[in-house]
């Protein structure tokens, strides 16, 4: 077990006065993207320290042979040096008082080879005797907008309220980019590799408390200590829900998580009493993690789970209603003051008035009947949120009429969703053809932008809001039996 980590300490870590990069390129440019480089471009202001015993500069700045050399104090050293002299980096920053350590280099313990092993023990030995806190190895690092912190130059500089703990670094980046195409920003992210001393039970316990942090979203292979993170896990899940996608569950996945960060990963069976004891939220794979943070950030908690459906195309209305159902949701039937009302808004042949409602087939005769139907559900006492899916892929139309139906259905939305007492959720099917694609896409952006939910099938935004409830639900039942 390793010590624990002070809310002081990580708050020094996730901002660092002054970061040296061991291995620095010597050619590092804008175009060139190394340590030095995304750092400076993404908006560091504390000292840089390139560290390159074969150039004098980099980027403008001094370089040093080794960290011993660097004049002034380090908060952070950012290995980005072979596995093979990672000790002596490690004993170098032990020599200059470095308080923390990075560790991106790769091919240690993970691949499983002797020397790869020996090298993780003996870096771990001298960060531990030296008092250094270590992140890796084997791992993309931190990125934290508000500090100038970033392992991509390329992801956004905007913060946000979602933080995601990831063990695996191609999971982070994939996490972040997809993230901003969804309206999703980031307070902090940490990929935290093979977790010779800082894990995720680390961070989460961190960014319980941490102001900038409202949701934690989290991928994980393996633990330490699985008492401390279930307690962990549990405590904070009370005040900030947490997402977790759990890797390596099945046979296969758990040895391709032995292989790709040495982590035990556990049984199935353990996992499941996890989720149940603790409230967290599982998913299966970066797509629910990011639908559940959508689900989080832009929708609130309804009365229930009574949802009211407007939808056009008899059979995708019925499809509707069973994938809500199977997701734990309720389609019950509308009172009869609101299906008189809603008659009076929608034409006889081929339509609805029950739940799911099906308006006119043409997109653009929608907005008309958005404008009132969607009121009239709202004040139906029997449901507690609206589903409304956009068959753009099929009635939207072409060229023009397209751009024109869709930009005035969904301003309409975004104008309801501020006057109507209950959480509206979106669908908008896309289809295959490029034009609907880069439509729905901008459709999409609105939305977001506007606090919206939007999703791109019914079967994703059931679930996440399903969950979401669920969290709540845990949360009352907690409340009453502490």
């Amino acid at each position: 077990m390793t010590a624990s980590v002070s809310q002081k300490m990580m708050d020094e870590l996730f901002h660092p006065k002054a970061i040296a990069v061991i291995g620095a390129r010597s050619n590092e440019s804008t175009e060139n993207d190394g340590w030095v480089s995304r750092l400076m471009t993404f908006g560091y202001q504390g000292a840089l320290y390139p560290i390159n015993p074969k150039a004098s500069e980099i980027m403008g700045l001094r370089a040093y042979p080794s960290v011993k050399d660097v004049p002034g104090p380090v908060d952070l050293a950012i290995f980005n040096v072979p596995f093979r002299i990672a000790d002596q980096v490690m004993a170098d920053c032990a020599a200059k008082g470095v308080k923390f350590a990075h560790i991106f280099s790769a091919g240690f313990s993970e691949t499983g080879k002797p020397e790869g092993i020996r090298l993780q023990n003996e870096i771990q030995r001298i960060a531990k005797d030296a008092g250094i806190r270590v992140i890796g190895p084997n791992c993309m690092g931190l990125y934290h907008p508000k500090g100038g912190l970033t392992f991509n130059k390329r992801f956004s500089n905007q913060p946000g309220p979602v933080a995601f703990v990831s063990q695996s670094g191609a999971s982070a980046v994939r996490m972040i980019a997809q993230g901003m195409e969804r309206g999703i920003f980031f307070s902090k992210v940490i990929s935290y590799g093979n977790a010779i001393d800082l894990d995720s039970t680390d961070f989460i316990e961190y960014l319980a408390s941490d102001p900038e942090t409202e949701l934690i979203t989290s991928y994980v292979e393996g633990i330490k200590d699985g008492r401390r993170y279930f307690d962990v896990i549990r405590a904070c899940n009370k005040n900030k829900p947490i997402i977790v996608l759990k890797a390596g569950i099945t046979e296969g996945g758990s040895r391709a998580a032995a292989s790709h960060t040495a982590s035990l990963a556990g049984s199935e069976i353990m996992w499941d009493t996890f989720f149940r004891q603790t409230g967290a939220i599982r998913v299966d794979d970066l797509e629910e993690l990011l639908d559940m943070a959508v689900a989080f950030v832009n929708f609130r908690r309804p009365a229930g789970r009574r949802v009211g459906i407007v939808g056009r195309g008899g059979g995708l209305g019925v499809l509707a209603t069973d994938l809500c159902e199977k997701a734990g949701l309720k389609v019950p039937p509308f009172h009869i003051e609101t299906r008189k009302r809603l008659e009076q808004l929608i034409p006889e042949s081929g339509t609805s008035a029950t739940n799911p409602v099906e308006p006119d087939r043409d997109l653009a005769a929608w907005s008309a009947f958005y404008e009132e139907g969607l009121k009239a559900i709202n004040d139906d006492p029997g449901i507690d949120f609206i589903l409304t899916h956009l068959g753009v892929d099929i009635y939207g139309g072409i060229g023009t009429r397209l751009t024109e139906s869709l930009d005035e259905a969904i301003s309409i939305l975004i104008k309801l969703s501020a006057q109507l007492s209950k959480p509206l959720v979106i669908v908008l099917y896309a289809g295959g053809r490029t034009e609907t694609i880069n439509a729905v896409l901008e459709a999409q952006k609105r939305c977001l932008e506007a606090g919206l939910p939007v999703y791109s099938s019914v079967p994703s935004a059931a679930k996440a809001i399903s969950r979401l409830i669920s969290y709540h639900e845990f949360l009352d039942r907690a409340a009453v039996n502490p």
